[in-house]
């Protein structure tokens, strides 16, 4: 306490707060900042607060006046200090030791500075800690729409100018319990500089006796007059008057929250009934919203929600039945998820979200060890969920299809999410031709956060979605169908036994069954990759795959046309999963899918290896993935696959050696390896087995000499030498190479 003017009043404004008022006393004596007063107003205390005090009376100031209120208790308070700054603490409260100091420094840093607020720390009964609230991680600017909408209200965090809480009159006894809010939005209109201090300041003492608790429902209805008081001005700025809706939306969902947590459950369902006649939201996102602001509400003042106690009152229910519009369910929207509390909330919104309304939502949680049920919480009276112990996906879609109630399946894996016209566009398709049984949409690959990497539109490459193209291209993307429920039932659903090659089994026996199939040659789906992705499953994806494939074609009643394309589709089919291998770390795996490819390739040893290679950049582009061939040469199991390719004889070897000598194709390689180790070995290896094969050869690399370029002379490989050992120089040379 100083002996001179101080810089800064504290006001504590006390009624019968003898159990902890010394501790806020206490709080402020230990301040590492010194230039300061303490006004203690007591107003109209009857236990024993003066006794408490009295200890302290040498450095405090006490004034006791008839009970008025903590508005005019503070306004007292105001009238009595000295400060150019005001602190207020509540009886209850305690300061952190730091806290004068720090705001004053800002003050200093900021001389035009009215406000300054920062964090708190929410404490029990007990003083222990809780939970650090930091508004600022939500509102970060302090500016008008933030005051007015969001109010981050809390007095002991605060410190004020003097000076502006005597230009606007202080706090309004008419608005006692609220009286801070009603201050706050005052001082917002005069423009007033404010200012975070980013740290926590104080701590806010939770307990049955604190005013907010006793007096829950009076508070209630006295927000509702500060804001009724406020936006009754008419003379409001025209920006002011654009957020009423929102502010009172925010204010009145607070209040609900607050008055279901002091035990008041059916008032508080009147209260979000009144805010829903302000809500911003659609009936959905409003419902959503509410139960967010239940959850995070109670978890910011230290305690859990209980989201299934809240959901089996009465008057909950009630008010789910008057809020959600009724609707009659024609898409069932199947969700199999584990472990994706990452971006499963993203799923369910993009239905939500859709244009298209009358849909439900199934989601079936497969043993998720996450915090999935968590995050999905907030919209349980929108989706039914239901938890299973770990099965698999297609036990999991099965589920979900045998409670499905509507005609129409849409799937949607929990990492995926629709575009918002996917399911309009998909019913309007069936709606005009009844005939359809399926309609697939064309989907967005895109990374862990959303961004877009690559539009696939797989009818350019097939423009018939039928068995032929299912199995030569495999275009099996969940997420991107919609089926007839009747054919999940006449199929018998997914077979769990080859995960994660379930949804391409199924949709092979649909197409096989007659199952009449179409594109909506639009791209309505986002496909999501990232490192949790289920067909990243290494070998079991490899091996189900082929036990798939082997089982179709061994079917008694395949079609023989469709017979007649088993080595097409089992040569695709290994080489792009020996590129999924390559992209996910799987070497030897990737080793195995190129060498079983060659059982079935119909290309010479020296094409086969270049289809290897343009597959593998293909696909690495599609996926959005950097390919880099030197790096993928220089692997010992792509040399090991290439030396096998080499030293294999297919039927087809003398047709297209004969084919390459009358038209002789020219292919140009760059090297850069100078030497005559593994990799420059396996380069002159790969040169002399193309210029044997009749090709039309051009090696560019930095010239050197020595007895494997003699050969590669000797078999007629030319050499353009480099001036510079780079990718740029190579780039003029191929532009001037245009055969090549």
């Amino acid at each position: 306490m100083t002996t001179s003017t101080p810089q800064v009043s504290v006001i504590i404004p006390a009624y019968n707060g003898d159990r902890y008022i010394a501790q806020a006393v206490e709080s402020v004596l230990s301040q590492t900042y010194t230039n300061w007063e303490i006004i203690v107003i007591d107003d109209g205390s009857t236990d024993d607060t003066r006794e408490v005090l009295q200890p302290y009376f040498d450095r405090i100031r006490y004034v006791y006046q008839q009970n008025q209120g903590v508005a005019a208790a503070r306004n007292r308070g105001i009238q009595e200090a000295k400060g150019k700054l005001l602190a207020f603490l509540d009886q209850d409260d305690i300061l952190l030791s730091d806290k004068l100091a720090a705001q004053v420094a800002l003050f200093e840093s900021q001389p035009s500075l009215g406000i300054v607020n920062s964090g708190w720390r929410i404490v029990n009964e007990q003083g222990e800690a809780i939970a650090d609230i930091e508004p600022w991680q939500y509102f970060p600017i302090l500016d008008l729409e933030t005051w007015i909408v969001r109010t981050p209200v809390l007095p002991g965090a605060m410190m004020f100018s003097r000076q502006l809480l005597e230009r606007v009159g202080g706090f309004d006894s008419r608005f006692n319990g609220v009286d801070d809010v009603d201050l706050l939005l005052r001082l917002a209109l005069t423009n007033c500089e404010s200012a975070w201090l980013r740290q926590v300041t104080f701590c806010y003492r939770q307990h049955s006796g604190s005013v907010s608790t006793q007096k829950a429902l009076q508070q209630a209805k006295t927000l509702e007059a500060v804001q009724q008081n406020f936006f009754s001005q008419q003379d409001l700025p025209k920006q002011v008057r654009q957020l009423e809706n929102q502010a009172r939306f925010e204010g009145l969902t607070w209040m609900a929250w607050h008055l279901y947590q002091t035990g008041h459950p059916v008032e508080m369902v009147e209260y979000l009934e009144k805010s829903f006649r302000y809500t911003p939201y659609s009936p959905n996102v409003t419902v959503v919203t509410w139960v967010q602001r239940l959850i995070n509400n109670s978890l910011g003042y230290g305690c859990e929600f209980d989201t299934n106690l809240l959901r089996n009152l009465l008057e909950w229910k009630q008010l789910m039945a008057n809020t959600l519009p009724p609707k009659k369910v024609r898409v069932s929207v199947i969700i199999p998820t584990y472990n994706c509390d990452r971006y499963i909330v993203q799923a369910v919104e993009s239905v939500l979200n859709q244009s298209y309304k009358n849909w439900e939502i199934i989601v079936v949680d497969d043993g998720s060890t996450d915090n999935t049920r968590q995050v999905l919480a907030p919209y349980l009276d929108l989706i039914q969920y239901i938890y299973q112990d770990n099965q698999g996906a297609a036990i999991a879609r099965n589920r979900a299809c045998k409670l499905a109630q509507g005609e129409f399946l849409a799937f949607l894996d929990s990492d995926d999410f629709f575009l918002p016209e996917k399911l309009e566009k998909q019913i309007a398709c069936f709606d005009a031709d009844p005939t359809l049984d399926l309609v697939q949409t064309g989907w967005l690959i895109v990374d862990k956060q959303g961004g877009g990497i690559y539009g696939v539109k797989p009818w350019e490459q097939s423009p018939k979605l039928d068995l032929e193209s299912f199995v030569l291209y495999k275009f099996v993307r969940p997420s991107a169908m919609m089926l007839r429920r009747e054919w999940w039932e006449r199929l018998g659903g997914f077979d769990s036994r080859f995960p994660p090659t379930e949804d391409l089994d199924f949709s092979l026996r649909l197409a096989l069954k007659g199952c009449k199939s179409v594109w909506l040659e639009e791209i309505l789906t986002c496909y999501r990759q990232h490192e949790s992705n289920l067909m990243s499953s290494g070998s079991k994806l490899m091996k189900n795959m082929e036990i798939v494939m082997e089982q179709f074609f061994a079917r008694p009643d395949l079609p023989d046309n469709i017979r007649q394309l088993k080595n097409q589709e089992r040569y695709q089919c290994l080489v792009w999963l020996a590129w999924r291998m390559y992209r996910d770390g799987h070497l030897e795996e990737m080793l195995k899918g190129l060498e079983k490819s060659l059982h079935y390739t119909h290309l010479s040893p020296t094409e086969t290896i270049l289809n290897w290679v343009e597959t593998f950049k293909a696909a690495s582009l599609e996926y959005g993935y950097n390919f880099e061939v030197d790096s993928l040469i220089s692997l010992k199991e792509w040399q090991e696959a290439i030396a096998t390719a080499l030293n294999s004889s297919p039927q087809s070897t003398s047709v297209s050696r004969s084919i390459s000598q009358k038209y002789p194709v020219h292919i140009l390689l760059y090297t850069e390896d100078h030497g005559v180790g593994g990799l420059a070995q396996f380069n002159h290896s790969l040169l002399c087995k193309l210029a044997t094969e009749g090709y039309q050869v051009t090696c560019v690399q930095t010239e050197i000499s020595n007895p494997l370029i003699t050969k590669q002379k000797d078999l007629g490989v030319r050499h353009i030498w480099l001036e510079f050992d780079t990718m740029r120089e190579f780039s003029r040379i191929t532009y001037n190479q245009a055969d090549a």
